[in-house]
């Protein structure tokens, strides 16, 4: 899931044309622009630039937004929380410098080996959203912090509150759909995969990273379906499902399981030899392939074996 936040671009000339700007402010912003030119070829050199320039001129806090969105290009989370949190500082009224340290923080604490400092990211995050209502990430990532922090109510409050903000983003759903279904709320859940499912065909992709990103999660809201329905009792619709996830693309040919889980859904049912042709289908495909999936080729064999001698048509798979 990309961040989307409104940037603030440093506009050096502009600036410095100002009146009454001091001579350090002037010499901020030059440097600041010389900086900005260098930081596609030499980020390090531009971010101890950038810093410079923020020491000069403390107050502006345009560069301090730029040097910390070169940090987050280089996740070096640690430092744009603390760059961000110097530019709040100075104009508190950005919620983009809110959402920023929080989602920083939100990516620092994913690093940190104990998974402790998610319930840090709650108040920045909280802030961006009261200042700036449209800016659904904040809500997003709102509730992702929630998540991991074991409040659950709130979590999904979050969730639904950015979807409602911007209906386009898919991920949203995914998260709101699993976090249903962990909760057991089937029903909900299904509500939430299927109605992310009907937005997909209207989403639009600024590159092809975001399209195969969007189609991942599309995937994702398929296997909830399925996994709803399950829940449910509903065996026949699991099945529909897991059939309707062949057609979501793959641009990256990424290993999914939901072909194995289709050939155990319809080996419990009784029909063999379709069984076997998506079990044929998953171990030709990547996640056939993988390491993780050892366990399920072992259990996929055993079951080839088995359907093989009832004349399921696995045999010589």
């Amino acid at each position: 899931m990309r961040v989307r936040a409104a940037s603030v671009v440093i506009s050096v000339v502009g600036l410095i044309s100002l009146a009454g700007c001091s001579k350090s402010a002037v010499d901020a912003q030059k440097l600041a622009k010389h900086a900005q030119s260098i930081q596609g070829e030499d980020p390090k050199l531009a971010s101890e630039e950038f810093k410079q320039a923020a020491g000069l001129d403390p107050s502006n806090h345009k560069i301090l937004h730029a040097l910390g969105t070169l940090y987050e290009k280089q996740k070096d989370w640690q430092n744009a929380a603390e760059t961000y949190a110097k530019a709040a500082a100075v104009d508190e009224n950005f919620a983009s410098y809110h959402f920023r340290r929080g989602h920083a923080l939100y990516e620092l604490a994913r690093k940190d080996p104990g998974h402790q400092g998610f319930d840090k990211a709650i108040d920045p995050l909280k802030k961006a959203a009261a200042k700036d209502a449209n800016l659904s990430d904040a809500y997003y990532y709102l509730g992702k912090a929630y998540y991991e922090t074991d409040e659950e109510q709130s979590a999904l409050e979050a969730y639904t509150k950015a979807i409602d903000t911007r209906s386009d983003q898919l991920a949203y759903y995914v998260d709101l759909a699993n976090l249903y279904l962990d909760l057991g709320f089937a029903e909900e859940g299904l509500k939430v995969a299927t109605e992310g499912q009907k937005m997909a065909p209207n989403v639009r992709f600024a590159d092809e990273n975001e399209k195969a990103e969007g189609a991942n999660n599309l995937y994702n809201l398929v296997l909830d379906e399925a996994r709803a329905y399950e829940f449910l009792g509903k065996r026949d619709e699991k099945i529909a499902a897991l059939k309707k996830a062949r057609n979501v693309p793959n641009p990256k040919n990424v290993a999914r399981e939901s072909e194995y889980q289709l050939a155990i859904a319809l080996y419990d049912k009784g029909e063999a030899i379709e069984a076997c042709d998506a079990l044929r289908n998953y171990l030709k495909s990547p996640a056939g392939k993988t390491m993780e999936s050892v366990e399920n080729r072992k259990d996929a064999d055993r079951k080839k074996f088995d359907w093989g001698r009832s004349g399921g048509g696995c045999a010589g798979l």
